[in-house]
Formats: C-alpha cells, structure tokens, sequence
C-alpha cells in the first residue's frame, strides 16, 4: 500500500498591492502575511519603495508550501528583495512548495531580487513563478540557484527540483519554461559547462522601451568569460531573458550586479544602491 501523503505542515501566505498616492509616493495599500512571511519596514529609495521580505525559519521543511502575491498599481514603483538564501532542508516524504504570482499595471515598476535558493540534499522542492505585466510596465525579475552546500560536500545532491516560469505581456504567453530534475542530472550539466559547482540565474527584463538593437544587451553579452557564462535571448512584446552559470556564488553575484547596472541605464527603477552586495 502505498503511503499517505503528509499534511502541510506550514501553509505561509504575503499579499502585497503597492499604489501610487496623489503625491506620486509609492505606499503599501494592502498587505497581509503569515508565517513564515514577514515584511520588513518599507522605506523609499528616490521612487521606489523597498519592502524585504524575511522568513524567520530556518528553512523550508516537507509538506511545507508558501504563496506569495504580489501586485504593482498603476504608476507605483516597487522593489522586492530578501536578506538571506531561501534554504530547503532535507525531505524523507513529501516536498515543499512554493507559489508566485506578480502582477504590474500600467506605468508600474517592479524589481525582484531575493537572494539564491539553497536545496540541501536529500529535498524535493517545487517553486512555480508566473508574472502578468502590462505592456507598459517594467520588470526586473531574477531567480538564482544554488548548488547546495558545497562546504559539506552537497553539491547538486537534492532528489528533485522543479522549477517553472510562466511570463505573460497583456494576457499573452512570452516564456514559458520548466526545469524539473534531479541534482545529479544538473550536475551533469555543470560538469559539460566545466563549472562542476555551478550557481544558475535567471534575470527577465520587461520595459515599453525595448529596442530589438538594444546595445544593452551586447554589453551584457559581453560579461561572458570562461568561469560565467552569460547568455541573452529577446522575448516578444518588449523583453529579453538572462541567463548566467557562473563558477561559484561570488561570482554569480558580480555578474548580476553588473547586469543590474547596465539595465538601471534603460529602467528607472534600478537607479538605486541595494546596500546588500
């Protein structure tokens, strides 16, 4: 017989709705977390406002899922980060889960940047992001994984990682992809790529101004060497796609810096320090 799925141990729920008031500040009009969620107090960095989004735990555990929404208004500009790596500990039944779901109105900004997310060995993790932008909205979105704790020798030694992006412009799909497999499998990929403790990013870039002879995204290209490989594919509808494999987290964490400031020339919203590098 088989066994029993377990119950969801923690079901932890963010709901955030930036607006814009009359005054053009960006405020929080609605918010409502549970745990593990926490928001940190929001402040604003020239127009944007900077909320952190801290788990309390330790980790993810099994049966454990999160849901997080958050929504952009109209003219509002909002700039999401975490403080630590998202950890997933080891799972002996079960897996955890974690949904996510953005949405930007017209003339709205929104920046995601939370730090990578760890898989210990041993774990299954899902994690499923869609974003609905409108076609004059700008998005700067990154989702960075690691490969374990490679200091204990847990490199890519998770049983199963899934990993879906669904991105949509005005209702319409522009990336679609799903990365569901085994740590061993993605180690393989790493060895290929002669980074055997590879760290992967994704960055989506969503701007109205979006040329398809951006010089942008040559000098992103160009951030290519032998240790971190940088690649960029435009998308339809205004937007392209940044993929990194770098040789090691720090690394990892330069390249993406420097794509930041190389995007900040064409968005706004990234005209800002985020004083965590």
């Amino acid at each position: 017989m088989p066994e029993a799925e377990p119950a969801p141990n923690l079901v932890g729920r963010l709901h955030l709705r930036a607006a814009c008031r009359e005054d053009g500040a960006t405020i929080l009009a609605e918010q409502a977390f549970k745990a593990p969620f926490h928001i940190g107090k929001s402040y604003r960095e020239r127009n944007s406002l900077r909320v952190q989004i801290v788990n309390p735990t330790a980790g993810i555990l099994a049966g454990d899922r999160l849901e997080l929404e958050v929504r952009v208004d109209r003219d509002a500009a909002l700039c999401l980060t975490t403080p630590a790596a998202t950890r997933v500990f080891r799972m002996n039944r079960g897996e955890g889960v974690c949904i996510q779901h953005f949405t930007t109105a017209a003339r709205a900004a929104l920046e995601f940047w939370p730090e990578p997310l760890c898989p210990h060995a041993g774990t299954r993790f899902s994690q499923r992001s869609r974003i609905d932008a409108d076609p004059d909205s700008d998005v700067y979105w990154v989702d960075a994984l690691a490969p374990g704790r490679v200091a204990r020798g847990e490199t890519f030694a998770w049983d199963r990682l899934e990993v879906v992006l669904d991105v949509r412009v005005a209702g319409e799909p522009v990336l679609r992809e799903r990365l569901d497999c085994t740590g061993s499998t993605l180690a393989r990929s790493a060895a290929f790529h002669r980074t055997p403790e590879a760290w992967f990013a994704t960055v989506v870039v969503l701007s109205p101004r979006d040329d398809e002879h951006d010089p942008l995204r040559d000098e992103i290209r160009a951030l290519h060497t032998e240790s971190t490989r940088v690649g960029v594919t435009r998308l339809r509808r205004g937007g392209w796609v940044v993929r990194l494999i770098a040789s090691d987290g720090q690394a990892m964490r330069d390249t993406l810096e420097r794509v930041r400031s190389i995007v900040a020339r064409d968005l706004p919203l990234l005209r800002h320090d985020l004083r965590r590098l």
